[in-house]
Formats: C-alpha cells, sequence, structure tokens
C-alpha cells in the first residue's frame, strides 16, 4: 500500500514536471544566463504565423500564370533546355517558377535573444556586455542616433513542411531547419572599419550621385519592383553599405530593422552564402553571385504581429506595411521575417 502511494506521489510530481517545463521555455523572460528580462519574444508557429496565401504564388507552369504580377527577373521560358542529371546532356522540360518560404531572420538589439524562439538568450549576459548592443549605441562619431543591431539567420524551408512538389524535378536545395548565422560571433558585424576588410567597394559607394539612384528607386520601390542594377540600395530603407550592424536613424524601428536585414541578404551574396534562384543565370540550377538580386525576396513580418496580405518586396515603404499601428509597435525594438525565395526551375522528365 505504501509503495503505492509512494509511486502515485513520485508519478505524480513527474507529470508536473513534465506540464511545467515547456511553459518554463515558452516564457520569454525566462532564459538562462540571459543578460536581462524580456518579453520580446515568442515561439514560432509554423501553421498560423506564415501567411500560406503566399505559398508559391504566384507559379507559373509552360507560361501559364496563376494571374499574379511578379518580378521581371523572376522568369522561365515555357520550354527551356538544362543539361540532364545523369549524362550532362542537354534536355527539354518545362519551365516552372513559385515562390518558397525559405528563410527566417531576426533583427535585435539584445544579443543572443532568440525572438521566434520564446526570446531565450544563448549567449549570456557576458556576451551582451561584450558586444554592446544589449542597449543600443551609436553608429559612429557625430551620429547620436545610431544604433547596432544583430541579426540571426534561420533555414526554415516552409516548403518541406507542406510537402516537397519540386525537389525531385527541380533539384531544390532544401537542407532541413538550422540556425545559420549569429552575427554577434562575427567582428566585421560589429564595426564599420572591420566591414571595409570584407567589401573594400563600400568606398565607391559613397559618392553623392550614387545616393541619388537610392532615392530614384526608393519612389520606385514603393509603387512597384525593387530595381536590380542598384544593388547598393535597399529602396527607402537606405544602403546596404557598410555590411555591419550600425545604421543612422529611421522613421521607426520598423524601418530600421529592415535596412539591417537587407544589409545582411546582400552581405551574405558577398560571402558566397546565398545564391541566386531567379534570373537568367539561374534558368537551370541556382548559381553563386557576390551581387544579390533583390527581386528574388519578399519579406513577411512576423514579429511582434504577424503580417496578413500580399508580401513585402525589398525596399517598399514602411508606410505602406509597418509605420502605422497595428504593425507598429513602439514598445518593441526587435523584429523578425518570414522571407520568400523566388525559385526558377526547368522540370525535365
Amino acid at each position: 500500500m505504501r509503495r503505492s502511494l509512494r509511486f502515485r506521489i513520485a508519478a505524480s510530481a513527474a507529470l508536473l514536471l513534465a506540464l511545467s517545463v515547456p511553459a518554463m521555455f515558452a516564457r520569454a523572460d525566462v532564459t538562462e544566463g540571459a543578460s536581462e528580462a524580456t518579453n520580446e519574444g515568442k515561439w514560432f508557429n509554423p501553421v498560423t504565423d506564415p501567411d500560406w496565401s503566399n505559398d508559391f504564388w504566384p507559379i507559373v507552369i509552360a507560361g501559364v500564370s496563376t494571374g499574379q504580377d511578379q518580378p521581371p527577373t523572376v522568369y522561365e521560358p515555357t520550354i527551356c533546355e538544362c543539361p540532364s542529371r545523369l549524362f550532362g546532356e542537354p534536355l527539354p522540360g518545362i519551365g516552372i517558377t513559385y515562390w518558397e518560404g525559405k528563410f527566417i531572420y531576426e533583427v535585435t538589439r539584445k544579443p543572443g535573444v532568440l525572438m521566434t524562439m520564446g526570446g531565450q538568450n544563448i549567449l549570456g549576459s557576458t556576451y551582451a556586455k561584450q558586444t554592446g548592443g544589449a542597449k543600443g549605441i551609436t553608429a559612429g562619431a557625430g551620429s547620436p542616433s545610431g544604433t547596432r543591431s544583430q541579426v540571426h539567420a534561420y533555414n526554415y524551408p516552409v516548403m518541406e513542411v507542406v510537402g516537397d512538389m519540386f525537389d525531385d524535378m527541380c533539384m531544390n536545395d532544401n537542407d532541413g531547419f538550422n540556425l545559420d548565422a549569429l552575427t554577434e560571433i562575427d567582428p566585421t558585424w560589429q564595426n564599420d572599419t572591420w566591414a571595409l576588410i570584407t567589401s573594400p567597394e563600400t568606398s565607391l559607394f559613397a559618392d553623392a550621385i550614387l545616393h541619388l539612384a537610392c532615392a530614384v528607386e526608393a519612389l520606385v520601390s514603393a509603387f512597384t519592383y525593387p530595381l536590380d542594377p542598384v544593388f547598393w540600395c535597399s529602396g527607402s530603407w537606405g544602403s546596404v553599405y557598410p555590411f555591419s550592424g550600425n545604421t543612422n536613424a529611421h522613421n521607426g524601428n520598423q524601418q530600421g530593422n529592415a535596412s539591417l536585414l537587407s544589409k545582411f541578404i546582400a552581405r551574405q551574396f558577398r560571402f558566397g552564402m546565398m545564391y541566386m534562384t531567379a534570373g537568367p543565370g539561374a534558368q537551370c540550377s541556382p548559381t553563386m553571385s557576390p551581387i544579390w538580386l533583390k527581386s528574388q525576396f519578399r519579406v513577411d513580418p512576423i514579429f511582434p504581429q504577424a503580417k496578413r496580405g500580399p508580401s513585402i518586396y525589398i525596399g517598399q515603404t514602411e508606410v505602406r506595411w509597418g509605420y502605422f499601428p497595428p504593425a507598429n509597435y513602439p514598445q518593441h525594438e526587435s523584429s523578425a521575417y518570414l522571407v520568400w525565395n523566388a525559385k526558377q526551375c526547368c522540370m525535365r522528365f
């Protein structure tokens, strides 16, 4: 009888512990080694947070479209010809273009805090002090309103959750979920001077005339797609150079964080960490390019609030998507985004 009672007590305690552990991890302010309590975080829900009306769409198969517009760079000929996988000889195929939910990016001033993972701090308080980004710092002398933020990049192939429709025939590069990058551990992201080492061309784009091109793109991208030839700009979000986490004052957190998002994506291309999956060079397979293709991406904010409706193109003014409530949260400095990646495919049989 006593053994039975002890067993029931132990079982009840184990059940209570099992039920309490998820709740502990779900709280953003309970993090082991956290530098400070933060309510900036929630668990990303892959079912309810993405706007599934943006998944795949628009799809174009053999020239037949779902009827929605897309950038002219995202184009595959109706009948295409690409090398076969087995023998390398050219084979005819059917051209397909579609959009895949591929990446999640977090932009935060709290180093180590993973907003889409419940606000957990995986780096601890010591590292936060070393980076100096926890409270926001100046971008440099004479820029008291500048801040430094960190970016966390996840490979999050939403298509794999739904089903790999085109993997076999289109040779997708899906490789499962993983945390790809933490800028906190990269010294070149923390300092503009160090960033010049990785991108010495930065000085070329300080010219005033080239900045006028950014103003033109800001106007164009407000109504249509970004201008890919103006690769040193990200529309109304600002310049992508230098490739560091420092940014000057913007109209609000939304625009400033979007600017850092574009900096990071352009930087990943520069380092050979991302591939061009749209445009003439990607007709048969993804290709490496040191210059990013802005029109290859669409953005859905998922934190602090998941956005519904059409996705945002790089450089699109935040007045259209994030300047006014409820999209703009003054109490939140951090943002997270689900990024859709355009894919082209020559579907060979």
